[in-house]
């Protein structure tokens, strides 16, 4: 690796010894010499240096004055300052104004070599520097879709404050609109046998993401992330006209009903101000909940469990076998259309048929715990205190109360 020096002194004999000098170091090699200040400036101009070694006391222009003309045109420009002991005022007010080191004349051969190691080693790790902020700019660019896509499900589940996403916009190059339209896409699946082999959930989002891309691009900064809960979420810029928002919804899912075996949601809320943006992402989410009917499927299952569910070894295997499809799928399906796991709404319903049964006082805790599909009352007593934050027995107590 070879850095390109400068030197600028108005005295020849200085010039031509620090030449001889900086021959020792084949990583350094001087491309341009200048007598004053000003000529110094014009083939700064010129040529892209790495080293300057520049007099204190020019013509012209002097030292200090080039320093700060220099730093215009090369901001990060590295700078060695030579020097009299009765300029050495001068050489301190240079150091100020950001150059990296002094050289004190007369120049000697040990002083200089400490310098330029010192250089050396600045430039080496410069470059090295500049080399990982390329290579970082680079992998950034690779990345900004998914890195925007991660930090707009952060902004919807309310992790940033306003400040924080107006820095992080700024980093990722990404504009969210002050008025918004926020477009919630649920995609469930149709029944097993009529999806191929070809399909898979994550193949289903890319479609999902590259036709909303198409369709909602005529609204302005448009960005896009896949929830927790495998919905797609897209936001654009304000869509005026509730007639124009209702033909893209209908248009939306008539081409994902065309192109994929899927059945497909849409509900779009509008909003203003990012502080709004995690409250409107939660309405639409609600609303989706209490808009979306399950399929037939899930509907039977949801009916087989509140039939079985007092059954100790009551499982998804067993849901399964009754809607004749695999584990595996039926598994998919009632998270995708649900939003929960089946163990989880199962607890659910376990729980809510307890609660039924502890306001019979007759009943043991142990007696309700067997009526609703477990074992032992201490396992019970765990599941029931995780779910509503009280035991089984303190709720009975508080039911007396009121």
């Amino acid at each position: 690796m070879s850095f390109k020096v400068l030197i600028a002194d108005d005295e020849y004999i200085i010039r031509r010894g620090i030449r001889s000098f900086l021959e020792q170091y084949e990583e350094f090699q001087v491309t341009a010499e200048a007598e004053d200040g000003e000529m110094a400036l014009e083939l700064a101009r010129q040529e892209e240096i790495d080293v300057y070694l520049v007099d204190i006391n020019m013509p012209f222009v002097n030292g200090l004055q080039f320093i700060e003309q220099l730093r215009e045109i090369h901001p990060k420009a590295l700078v060695v300052v030579i020097t009299g002991y009765d300029r050495f005022e001068y050489a301190r007010e240079a150091l100020r104004l950001g150059t990296f080191e002094y050289l004190l004349k007369p120049i000697m051969e040990e002083p200089f070599d400490e310098m330029i190691q010192k250089v050396k080693a600045r430039l080496l790790a410069d470059k090295s520097e500049d080399k990982y902020l390329k290579w970082a700019k680079k992998m950034l660019e690779k990345n900004r879709k998914y890195l925007s896509s991660e930090f707009l499900k952060g902004i919807l589940a309310g992790k940033f404050t306003k400040e924080e996403i107006e820095e992080r916009c700024s980093y990722l190059d990404m504009v969210i609109p002050e008025e918004f339209t926020l477009s919630l896409v649920r995609l469930s699946y149709r029944r097993e046998e009529d999806l191929q082999d070809a399909w898979s959930d994550d193949l289903i989002y890319f479609v999902a993401e590259n036709i909303a891309d198409e369709l909602f691009s005529v609204h302005q900064n448009l960005n896009s992330c896949q929830d927790d809960y495998g919905n797609l979420v897209v936001l654009s810029g304000k869509i005026q006209e509730e007639k124009e928002a209702q033909k893209q919804r209908e248009t939306y899912c008539k081409i994902m009903e065309e192109h994929a075996p899927v059945r497909c949601s849409v509900i779009q809320k509008t909003g203003k101000g990012l502080e709004m943006l995690s409250e409107i992402y939660d309405e639409a989410v609600l609303e989706m909940e209490k808009t979306r009917e399950a399929s037939a499927v899930i509907r039977e299952v949801k009916k087989f469990v509140e039939t079985h569910y007092h059954q100790e070894s009551f499982s998804l295997q067993d849901a399964a076998g009754q809607v004749n499809l695999s584990i595996q799928y039926l598994s998919k399906l009632f998270r995708k259309e649900m939003g929960i796991t089946f163990s989880d709404y199962l607890t659910s319903v376990r729980i809510r048929k307890s609660i039924e049964l502890i306001q019979n006082d007759e009943l043991k805790i142990y007696e309700i715990a067997e009526k609703v599909g477990y074992t032992t009352q201490h396992y019970f007593s765990n599941v029931f205190k995780k779910c509503l934050g009280v035991s089984p027995a303190e709720y009975r107590k508080g039911l007396k109360k009121s």
